[in-house]
């Protein structure tokens, strides 16, 4: 025997085979020009040899969507990597390099690509609802007239010339090209207070009639599970209303969210923002809409620098159906009276406030009183280690039950709806959503008697504690300081809460005034409402 030969020698060069025609196989896959190739890729073992990937099952196809929809780089390096033309370098690309920011395996990006091959277009619809440059090359391209001349754009940009481009049809099912509603662009997927207010405006059109397209701006973090095909709407209504934070420039939401600017549209934005003046460096952020619609007086008084007419248009809270759950499922006594606050860390500690009702909670309350305060808060990060450890102190030294885990909104409703009252000693709200779900689930409700929330909370259906305004000292981003908050009286909110205990009576009747008269006031019909007035002197308009 040869020195230069092993026993294994024989085995490699089989081995070297098989993966050469597994990797030949994927290739003629990959290339789409016969469509039953593709089923080839179901076999696993063939896609991990042929990719050299380490095997993770068959494969995920929302995560793997994931990668396309979040890296407006990678749309630009690979325009066709849904496609049969470029969907190989793109597989081979994502096994080569991954992205460390989301789990997405090349199994699951193969499975979604699998998915895209599945339908007449072959993908190409898919990528021209997040290529803003096909989108303002081809506005009609998903139209009976213009998918013929779409193609013919393709083949003489990239020059595809393939028979799948030639053979992919157009769709049946895709929403008319123009309309005479109203698009709504927002963080539709993102679980937090900017959601809930674009589910709201969602709801608040529909509630009067007002046809609507969706269209979400992704996020890689806090996303509810649900894919993005429901929210890829295009701009064919006279009329786009963004959500979207005042931080985020117009054109910026458009670039997240894959979407080109359609010429002739009227915008509208829906800002929310908590302080009495906007930051010097925000105050060029109307200069891409034509109004704003503020979700508050408070806010509207704030935004008025920005140099284009500003409307209080109060928004729609409605409460979903939910699942009623004891207080023992959150690790609460049965026994005692419960206080809520809900908030998150990144809505910054210092203008929440939870540090100060700690110690009114203390100062109202011995410690051998069947009472107890809850604080639910959004789970400890690397960020903000000195306000947790703040509030972690004080919530310890004072008894006080902190819920620092994800709930879902199910069991975040089923939480407050546990709790016997709810309390919010804020420095500064937009709008106070909390509050205002608290006093739907018919919750007595005590506040800082300051900014947003005082559009729906009144002496007559709540208890708002007196406060002072003051300036705030530090920079705490993005509210800067020298601009004014409120400190409100820890010794007053003690007496409040102490009222709400001893006099349940009381407590209970204007519980019971706030619902009634929230359930009028923030119903999605009243909303709706509000809005279309404003909405028919916009369209009028166009």
């Amino acid at each position: 025997m040869s020195p230069s030969v092993t026993p294994l020698s024989p085995l490699l060069v089989r081995l070297g085979r098989c993966a050469r025609a597994a990797r030949r196989r994927v290739r003629l896959a990959l290339a789409g020009e016969r469509r039953e190739h593709f089923f080839d890729l179901t076999d696993t073992e063939l896609v991990t040899r042929a990719l050299g990937a380490p095997p993770t099952g068959t494969g995920d196809a929302a995560r793997g969507e994931q990668l396309y929809e979040l890296r407006d780089d990678l749309r630009t390096h690979f325009p066709l990597g849904l496609t049969p033309a470029q969907r190989g370098a793109f597989l081979r690309w994502h096994a080569d390099h991954g992205w460390d920011a989301i789990p997405a395996q090349p199994l699951d990006l193969l499975a979604y690509l699998r998915e895209l091959d599945a339908t007449p277009d072959r993908g190409l619809v898919a990528t021209y609802l997040v290529q803003p440059e096909w989108q303002a090359a081809q506005p009609d391209a998903l139209t009976p007239a213009g998918w013929e001349p779409f193609k013919q754009w393709l083949t003489a940009k990239y020059g595809v010339q393939s028979g799948w481009l030639r053979r992919a049809t157009l769709p049946r099912d895709l929403p008319p090209a123009r309309g005479d509603g109203v698009n709504l662009l927002g963080l539709f997927r993102y679980v937090s207070g900017l959601q809930q207010a674009a589910v709201g405006v969602a709801e608040s059109f529909a509630a009067v009639g007002v046809p609507l397209t969706l269209r979400d701006i992704p996020t890689r973090n806090n996303r509810d599970g649900r894919r993005r095909g429901a929210f890829l709407s295009l701009e064919p209504h006279p009329v786009t209303v963004l959500n979207a934070g005042l931080d985020m420039p117009v054109p910026e939401a458009y670039r997240l969210a894959g979407l080109h600017p359609r010429p002739g549209v009227k915008r509208v934005a829906v800002w929310f923002w908590e302080l009495e003046e906007v930051p010097a460096a925000w105050h060029d952020r109307g200069r891409d809409v034509d109004e704003v619609w503020a979700p508050t007086r408070f806010i509207a008084d704030a935004l008025r620098v920005l140099g284009k007419p500003v409307y209080p248009m109060l928004p729609a809270v409605r409460l979903p159906a939910f699942t009623p759950r004891p207080k023992t499922h959150f690790g609460l006594s049965p026994d005692r009276f419960t206080f809520l606050f809900v908030f998150d860390m990144n809505s910054r500690l210092p203008r929440k406030n939870p540090v100060a009702l700690i110690r009114a909670f203390r100062r109202a309350f011995r410690p051998d009183e069947p009472v107890e305060l809850a604080i639910k808060v959004s789970p400890q990060g690397e960020f903000y280690p000195d306000w947790w450890r703040e509030l972690r102190t004080a919530a310890r030294d004072a008894g006080v039950r902190l819920i620092d885990k994800n709930l879902s909104r199910d069991e975040l409703l089923g939480l407050m709806n546990a709790a016997d009252a709810y309390a919010s000693l804020h420095r500064s709200e937009g709008f106070g959503l909390t509050m205002a779900e608290a006093m739907l689930l018919g919750k007595p409700t005590i506040a800082t008697g300051y900014s947003g929330n005082l559009d729906f909370m009144t002496p007559e259906n709540s208890f708002l504690v007196d406060y002072t305004r003051t300036v705030i000292e530090d920079d705490t981003p993005p509210y800067p300081k020298g601009c004014v908050w409120a400190e409100p009286s820890v010794a007053h909110a003690a007496e409040l809460l102490r009222r709400v205990f001893d006099h349940p009576a009381e407590a209970r009747a204007k519980a019971e005034r706030g619902r009634s008269e929230l359930r009028e006031l923030l119903s999605p019909a009243a909303a709706g409402a509000r809005m279309t007035a404003r909405l028919d002197v916009l369209r009028g308009a166009v």
